[in-house]
């Protein structure tokens, strides 16, 4: 079963292709770059993980890894690693969708 995955970004715009992109290959996935929205989601939500992409300054993913954990400090987060190879957000499809699928290795093991 496909995770149900929350990424968060910079910006809404980009976070929209992105998810257009991310539906082409299956994911289940949620976006939103807005505080406001991001606990309204985990409120009435089941998120399997959250994903950050390299958009957002370090200082303000750092401030939203604490504000996520504060709402639920269960959940995982996943910010993209900075580096030169990480850069841009076509980057950041090949991320989400290496999560998922290790959520999915990872479940499956469970079982």
């Amino acid at each position: 079963m496909e995770p149900r995955i929350l990424a968060i970004g910079r910006l809404q715009s980009t976070l929209d292709v992105l998810v257009e992109e991310w539906e082409r290959y299956g994911r289940n996935v949620i976006a939103s770059n807005s505080k406001d929205r991001i606990k309204e989601i985990l409120e009435t939500e089941t998120i399997d993980f959250i994903a950050i992409g390299g958009g957002l300054p370090d200082e303000k993913r750092e401030e939203m890894v604490s504000y996520i954990a504060t709402i639920d400090p269960n959940i995982k987060v996943h910010p993209i690693p900075r580096t030169a190879e990480t850069k841009g957000p076509y980057n950041f499809i090949p991320f989400l969708n290496n999560l998922a699928i290790m959520h999915k290795v990872r479940k499956a093991m469970e079982e």
